[in-house]
């Protein structure tokens, strides 16, 4: 390809945008629910949240970046991925069904 040092940064600018919209999606995810829900107070500034939220999610995901990155990562696909989070998922949709009814 003619100019291809030109398409490599291209390409890496696309992704990293690409990654940030992700980002930020992700984090208003999180916060609306919160702020919907009241557990965080409307006084403090959106971008203080967003920030306390991003550096939260950095810790947490730090720890599989790290050397026992392999055992975190073996633990938590072990134990929070399996059939019976499958089962309570599934219970929780029939109770919902039936307590606040499929009609509504």
């Amino acid at each position: 390809m003619p100019v291809s040092p030109l398409w490599s940064v291209l390409f890496f600018v696309m992704l990293f945008c690409l990654g940030l919209s992700t980002m930020f999606g992700n984090i208003e995810g999180v916060i609306a629910p919160l702020l919907d829900l009241k557990v965080l107070p409307r006084s403090w500034p959106k971008e203080i949240i967003s920030g306390l939220t991003c550096f939260i999610s950095l810790a947490l995901g730090l720890i599989f970046a790290l050397r026992s990155g392999n055992y975190w990562l073996a633990l938590f696909d072990n134990f929070t991925g399996s059939i019976p989070l499958l089962v309570i998922g599934f219970f929780e949709m029939i109770s919902v069904v039936y307590i606040y009814g499929i009609d509504r």
